[in-house]
């Protein structure tokens, strides 16, 4: 007889970068495996989450590092390690973390060489005006450090388009299509809609496939949608993507000047 396996549990904390995280507050770490984070990521959040899968999906994205240092805003002084943090906390006068030390939540790094700090932030919790003065310090000296910052307002919902099709598409990353079917539909994709729309509804069975294989599609480059605006079920309409995934850039990255 087999024995009953335990069932999985979140730690009790872990550390990543500088960051101790889980059971904060009450809170466990969320976890999400990212190719282009080379492994797992503890995220403080869902709403980050989100982001680390919108940014594993974005063909603009080359790597995802999470908490990746903590920066001293007062000296400008950066950590990449919890020990080193803790080595310099000791050696202050007065610690002052929560004014003095800033931590990211992601950093990403493009194709095109740009390093963006990411800060995700609930918008129905404003921000502290401590807290905002921080932001504003952090996002001077990462400049000067040749880094941008984004500040994007994310509030998780499962229902909500954005939401919903971000989560659904990262699942399909982990399960493509065989190459072979991916080509054969993209040829059966160019003569069934021809330049137009089509709701997936209509279009899947067309293929002699199911809705389930749509989100494949979508990540494959086969079909496109407006996946910020409208959920993904039969009613959604697609259109041919021919190979492009700028379907796919959905983190506000336009606001990050090259």
């Amino acid at each position: 007889m087999n024995t009953p396996k335990r069932p999985l549990t979140a730690p009790k904390h872990t550390v990543q970068g500088a960051r101790v995280l889980g059971r904060i507050s009450g809170r466990p770490a969320v976890f999400y495996h990212s190719r282009k984070a080379g492994g797992i990521l503890a995220l403080e959040s869902a709403g980050e989450r989100i982001i680390a899968q919108l940014a594993e999906l974005d063909p603009r994205v080359k790597s995802i590092s999470p908490q990746p240092f903590a920066l001293d805003v007062t000296t400008g002084k950066v950590f990449t390690t919890r020990q080193d943090l803790e080595d310099a906390r000791k050696a202050r006068v007065s610690v002052n973390a929560l004014r003095r030390d800033y931590t990211p939540d992601l950093l990403l790094v493009l194709h095109d060489g740009r390093r963006i700090i990411i800060e995700v932030k609930d918008p129905r919790h404003a921000l502290r005006d401590e807290y905002r003065e921080k932001l504003d310090t952090a996002r001077r000296m990462l400049a000067m450090r040749g880094e941008h910052f984004l500040l994007i307002p994310l509030q998780y919902a499962e229902s909500a388009p954005l939401v919903h099709n971000t989560e659904l598409l990262a699942l399909a990353l982990a399960h493509p299509l065989a190459p072979d079917v991916t080509r054969a539909v993209s040829e059966q994709i160019k003569t069934l809609l021809d330049g137009n729309q089509m709701a997936l509804r209509d279009l899947m069975p067309a293929l002699d496939l199911t809705l389930r294989e749509a989100p494949a599609l979508i990540t494959a480059g086969v079909l496109g949608a407006d996946l910020a605006r409208f959920v993904l079920n039969g009613r959604a309409l697609v259109h041919a993507a021919n190979g492009s995934l700028s379907h796919l850039e959905l983190l506000p990255l336009e606001e990050v000047k090259p």
